[in-house]
């Protein structure tokens, strides 16, 4: 079975804390759509807040400053996304997993999503902010961590090999980053399917040899 990372669980938890969790993930919620209607600069805490259904004062006993939510949202994406990527994994079955596959639902279920496009947000404004960039630092590389050490692991060496397949995922998800930013402003959604289509035919292409059974 696939490892996926988990909380603690709900019923351990006592009442307020069970309502205090409820509430982060409304405020996540909140955070999540206004990042993606707003961009992360007109990502006001008074702006997600109205987004919510709690005042600010309420948002801020749990987020006194908008870097503090920017830092707890990221890392809640980015655990979805590595358990999304595992839950697909399980569904389908180790043995027919194949990194092309693994782009395409990426591509469909991931990149375009509203949590995506915030996190890409969240990176934009970190980008000129000393301090948040810092924050997310060790949580980014967290994820970096698990992510090689869960989705790494879904392949079998005997197949591709660890350093194969962390190249060929690191290419294929930067590539698939550069088309929700860059080429979205630019392409239409069809033309940028199409790509990941090729791209996809063109791993499959590249890791043929390594499918072939060798001859008796």
């Amino acid at each position: 079975m696939v490892e996926r990372i988990t909380e603690e669980p709900l019923e351990a938890k006592s009442h307020q804390q069970r309502k205090s969790d409820r509430m982060r993930r409304e405020i996540v919620l909140a955070a999540i759509s206004c990042l993606h209607k707003n961009g992360y600069h007109r990502a006001s805490i008074k702006k997600i807040a109205l987004e919510s259904s709690f005042s600010q004062g309420a948002l801020q006993h749990h987020f006194p400053t908008k870097e503090d939510l920017m830092v707890f949202v990221m890392d809640k994406i980015l655990t979805k996304s590595l358990n999304l990527t595992l839950e697909w994994a399980e569904e389908i079955g180790r043995e027919n997993i194949r990194i092309s596959d693994m782009t395409k639902v990426w591509w469909s279920n991931q990149m375009r999503s509203p949590e995506f496009l915030a996190m890409l947000e969240i990176m934009v404004g970190a980008r000129t902010d000393d301090s948040l960039r810092n924050r997310l630092k060790p949580v980014v590389e967290d994820y970096g961590r698990k992510a090689d050490e869960r989705v790494i692991a879904l392949f079998p060496e005997s197949v591709y090999g660890p350093a194969v397949t962390r190249v060929l995922i690191t290419a294929s998800r930067s590539m698939l980053c550069g088309f929700v930013t860059y080429d979205a402003m630019f392409r239409d959604a069809q033309e940028m399917d199409r790509l990941v289509e090729e791209w996809a035919e063109i791993l499959d292409l590249l890791l043929a040899p390594k499918f072939s059974k060798s001859p008796n």
